[in-house]
């Protein structure tokens, strides 16, 4: 199975705001010492690390930051210094993360969702997490926070993400904005807002509100689940004719399932027409989407053309953790006895197609934007490839040529987390020099974009 979940990281400690606990630093030597672990590990497990980066650029780098290391540090301060150091190498594969040491730390969050982007507005207001009374309006532009500019905010987040371009680093960061917040900025839960809405600038003042009691409230809201936004989902719409499904991810967990239940539906009520949503979908299992083409495809297919793999010591170590408690088989041996540093280069052949009573045969337009990524941008391919229908939306943040299949490895006394990409995958369809995303055949906001779906079936049955 080739798992190329997007890891969607979570940073973060929050500064100057956390009672009660002690903040442990780690000294300049410290700090090198995982630097140079940092280093040996990405360029052991990558197969190329500096495909757009130059490494002699990148080396000059890591010596800056050793250089600058003159005091104790705490382990967000220590991320802070490091990942921009990640970020130049544009992978979004390859990265530190720090989730579970946040998450103990019960921070203060602003609770809205903002938009950030390259161009103006930079920074937009999207509304407000669930239960939260608005103050802001939604659709606001953000002038500036505690009096820092809104491109200077984008510009450092975007320094503190990873990334196959600058947009997606941007819109990525978006979802811990309240982390650079108190972070970069040391907002200290409150943030003095200068926005503009209907042609008016006005400030407004913003108090943040400690993450278990918003965990809490969504809680609540979704009845005690402790979600109301399902992984998958089927809407049905203009009397049946079509079906809208959704995807947040491309993970296992209920799958098959709701797979199955869909597809029945869709027979039963005589669909004519499945829009398959896979905006801000980050991606998980490519089985997944393997699984889901048997459902709308009637000819052999593969994702994937080759990949090429990294043979080291980090991929052995995770083969051996997956397979705990049970025996070796011989391919995982012949991975083993694999020389550490050597590629490898595998073919895929063609998927057959499987006798499926509730395959769809009706007309199917796939929603994509930036935030489509990892196996979800794979997908979006392979749908393209093999002129299953047409794509709405924005050109994916996933490459269609990309590094994936994490590895991981702590780093020695800060313990940070860092994933390294192991792999090289080349999309069905993929030439040399495709270091892009999937385009759409119509283009479209991700906000418009089923408006745009919508309308391209109402014209398609006037032509017919």
């Amino acid at each position: 199975m080739i798992n190329r979940q997007f890891i969607f990281i979570l940073c973060i400690l929050l500064p100057n705001i956390v009672l009660g606990q002690s903040r442990k630093t780690y000294t300049p030597r410290e700090m090198r010492q995982d630097i140079d672990s940092m280093v040996k590990y990405l360029q052991e497990a990558h197969p190329n690390p500096f495909y757009k980066y130059p490494k002699s650029s990148f080396l000059k780098d890591v010596n800056r930051v050793k250089n600058n290391l003159h005091r104790n540090l705490d382990k967000v301060g220590f991320y802070l210094a490091i990942e921009p150091l990640l970020g130049n190498l544009d992978d979004g594969h390859t990265d530190l993360h720090i989730s579970q040491f946040y998450n103990s730390l019960n921070p203060i969050v602003l609770p809205y969702n903002f938009k950030l982007s390259t161009q103006k507005p930079f920074i937009s207001c999207q509304g407000t997490y669930t239960g939260v009374k608005t103050q802001l309006p939604p659709g606001a532009e953000i002038i500036s926070i505690n009096n820092i500019p809104a491109p200077k905010i984008v510009n450092d987040i975007i320094d503190l993400n990873t990334g196959e371009n600058r947009l997606f680093r941007a819109e990525f960061g978006a979802t811990r904005f309240y982390f650079y917040l108190e972070a970069l900025y040391k907002a200290n839960g409150i943030c003095h807002i200068k926005y503009k809405s209907k042609g008016l600038v006005k400030n407004i003042t913003l108090k943040g509100i400690r993450k278990n009691v918003l965990d809490k409230m969504a809680n609540e809201q979704a009845g005690g689940n402790g979600s109301s936004d399902p992984v998958y989902s089927l809407q049905l719409i203009n009397g049946n004719e079509t079906a809208i499904i959704n995807f947040r991810s491309f993970d296992w967990d209920g799958f098959k399932a709701f797979t199955d239940s869909a597809f029945r539906v869709i027979k039963e009520k005589n669909v004519q027409n499945l829009i398959i949503n896979l905006i801000n979908d980050g991606g998980g299992s490519s089985d997944v989407g393997d699984e889901f083409f048997q459902y709308i495809l009637d000819k052999p297919f593969t994702q994937y053309a080759k990949v090429l793999e990294k043979n080291s010591a980090l991929l052995k170590v995770r083969l051996r953790e997956h397979r705990v408690g049970k025996s070796l088989d011989s391919a995982d041996k012949v991975l083993l006895a694999k020389s550490n540093g050597s590629l490898d280069t595998n073919y895929y052949g063609k998927i057959p197609i499987t006798d499926n009573p509730l395959r769809f045969n009706g007309r199917v337009i796939l929603l994509v934007n930036i935030e489509t990524y990892s196996s979800a941008a794979d997908f979006a391919q392979c749908f393209k490839y093999y002129k299953r229908g047409i794509v709405i939306g924005e050109e994916t943040g996933g490459l269609i040529k990309s590094y994936g299949d994490i590895v991981t490895a702590h780093l020695p006394n800060s313990q940070l987390e860092l994933s390294v990409s192991s792999k090289l995958y080349y999309n069905v369809g993929t030439d040399e020099n495709d270091w892009r995303g999937v385009t759409p055949d119509i283009f479209s906001s991700p906000e418009k974009a089923l408006q745009r779906a919508l309308e391209y079936i109402k014209a398609q049955k006037k032509t017919h």
